[in-house]
């Protein structure tokens, strides 16, 4: 700044004070003094200048940065965590998503979750006969759950009536087991509500188990398998893992474990706009629908221990109870070939009578177990028993059609052998050989016709032709009138041909009995055992059916239009 030393006192000049100075050197001072303070006014002036550039290069740059970002929390005094920012993307795209969300695309959800409801009118009626129901349910006033199917006429879906009244008591932070009136008429009003927000809360709650209002991993996996169980869909079940992580790393694109209620909605309503804010995944949804292998990748021995895992946990009571019964088969075939492997007739007849005689043994068995899978009172109570955990009750027409099949192949073995094998040998043997079967078969040697016109054999046709007419008529073909005859033989189509052949059993089961009473080989009473067999499942069928007869004429049937949810995902 041309700074310059005051010049110094000449000696002898002493040190006087300042006001001594002449004026020059006074003048001198003062304008270096206003010089420097100009320049420092500058200084500041210019420094606030480029303050203020900065300043406005960093907002460009956060405006940027704001545009290829997702948007971050407000500022703060401190930078926002990772949680922070992942609940801020995701508050944004919810704000997004009730913006797009219209009447029209909640109409369109109605195929997401499909409800079965009536009108106004009669909901009102419907509510009526519920009122009556509750007060001769109820218990001083209070209605169980045990009795909520019955009251609300869901008895053929009890299990789904109950887990609905868990679902809506825990809604309403309710933990008795008992509800009043008014809180019937409450819940039968969200129930009854068709609106999508009321179906779709009640859907939520039922999968939301532990009400925290977030659905995990977890808990989607368990709807998607549950629902497959339901609807006998196996195929489905084998990926609801990897469907659980579609769902989740489409609605869950910030990572946080859970979706929410809105965002199962939006699911439903099916918005594009949604989908545009998850651009972080991989693949878009309908690549990864239509290549879920792609998801996550499995060995083959891994796909096959989770196909095998799948079809266990499927069908688990159905593969003991067959594996038990073709055991009980085995062991009383392998017990009667055994027993007539170490008789003499096998000198004679060979291992022809040995497989008859087995046949025929579970032949026995199965003749008597056809009938308890159609003893329909007996069955709809076991299903309400503790034995509904260990037996498939539901599969009881599949096991009835399973042992049929399994009584084709007994008759053959049995008819085939006796016809084609044994009887011709014994008529083939030497006298020597037939001696000691004398007393089974007469003092002469019978010939093939008689043993075919004897008790034994014509039982035997009689059985074969009844069973090859009904067996017929129950096949799918003929039971839906799938096959078309001409007249008058297209009456053999249709249910009432099937219902009415069945009836034909009266004539075989009475034919059996008297076939395993005059049987050829035995001779004490005590080992005929086919009454044995049929005791107590025919007595049993017989007493259904007269209950049922009775029942006819003393009760009549009332339908009531109930509505109930019927929830497809």
């Amino acid at each position: 700044m041309g700074w310059s030393a005051e010049p110094t006192p000449p000696p002898g000049a002493g040190a006087g004070p300042s006001r001594s100075r002449s004026p020059a050197i006074r003048r001198t001072s003062s304008h270096r003094l206003l010089q420097f303070s100009q320049e420092l006014k500058a200084g500041v002036s210019r420094a606030k200048q480029i303050s203020q550039d900065l300043t406005k290069r960093f907002t460009r740059t956060q405006s940027r940065a704001a545009l290829a970002e997702p948007p971050a929390q407000p500022p703060a005094a401190h930078p926002p965590s990772g949680i922070e920012s992942a609940l801020a993307a995701r508050a944004e795209r919810r704000q997004r998503a009730q913006l797009d969300r219209t009447k029209s695309t909640a109409q369109r959800a109605i195929k997401g979750l499909r409800f079965i409801s009536g009108n106004t009118k009669a909901s009102n009626n419907a509510w009526i006969e519920v009122q009556r129901n509750f007060d001769r349910l109820a218990l001083d006033g209070r209605l169980s759950r045990a009795d909520f199917p019955q009251c609300i006429g869901m008895m053929e879906s009890k299990e789904f009536a109950m887990e609905l009244f868990d679902t809506l008591c825990r809604r309403r932070q309710m933990q008795s087991d008992h509800i009043n009136r008014e809180e019937l008429r409450e819940i039968w009003s969200q129930i009854t509500d068709n609106s999508f927000d009321s179906r779709l809360q009640i859907f939520f709650d039922m999968v939301d188990k532990d009400a925290d209002g977030h659905i995990t991993e977890a808990e989607v996996k368990e709807i998607i398998m549950l629902s497959a169980s339901a609807n006998k869909l196996a195929r489905l079940k084998e990926q609801a893992e990897e469907y659980a992580a579609l769902i989740m790393e489409e609605l869950d694109p910030e990572g946080l474990g859970y979706i929410e209620l809105w965002q199962l909605e939006t699911l439903l309503l099916q918005k594009d706009t949604y989908v545009n804010y998850s651009q972080a995944l991989s693949y878009t949804s309908q690549a990864l629908s239509q290549n879920l292998a792609g998801l996550r990748h499995k060995s083959p021995i891994r796909k096959m221990s989770s196909k095998l895992s799948y079809y266990l946990e499927d069908n688990w009571k159905r593969l003991w109870v067959l594996a038990l019964w073709i055991g009980i088969m085995a062991g009383l075939f392998i017990w009667k070939f055994i027993q007539y492997r170490n008789r003499y007739v096998f000198s004679v007849m060979g291992y022809c009578v040995t497989i008859a005689k087995g046949a025929a043994e579970t032949l026995k068995l199965n003749m008597a177990l056809i009938l308890l899978p159609v003893c329909r009172n007996t069955i709809t109570w076991l299903r309400n028993t503790r034995a509904a955990r260990a037996l498939p009750f539901d599969d009881n027409i599949n096991f009835h059609k399973t042992i049929a099949a399994a009584i084709v192949v007994g008759v053959i073995l049995h008819a085939g052998n006796h016809l084609a094998c044994d009887f011709p040998r014994l008529i083939d043997s030497s006298d020597e050989k037939y001696d000691p079967l004398r007393m089974y078969f007469g003092e002469t040697k019978p010939t093939y016709l008689a043993l075919v016109r004897g008790v034994e054999g014509v039982t035997g046709v009689i059985m074969v032709v009844c069973m090859l007419i009904a067996f017929t008529l129950a096949t799918r073909w003929f039971r839906r009138s799938l096959v078309k005859l001409p007249k008058p033989f297209d009456k053999l189509t249709g249910f009432n041909a099937f219902w009415y052949s069945h009836h034909l059993f009266i004539i075989v089961y009475i034919s059996l009995v008297i076939h395993g009473e005059r049987l050829y080989l035995i001779l004490d009473w005590y080992k005929r055992t086919t009454w044995m067999y049929l005791a107590v499942p025919v007595g049993l069928y017989v007493g259904e059916r007269t209950l049922r007869f009775f029942r006819s004429g003393s009760y009549s049937v009332r339908i009531l239009k109930v509505p109930y949810i019927l929830v497809m995902f």
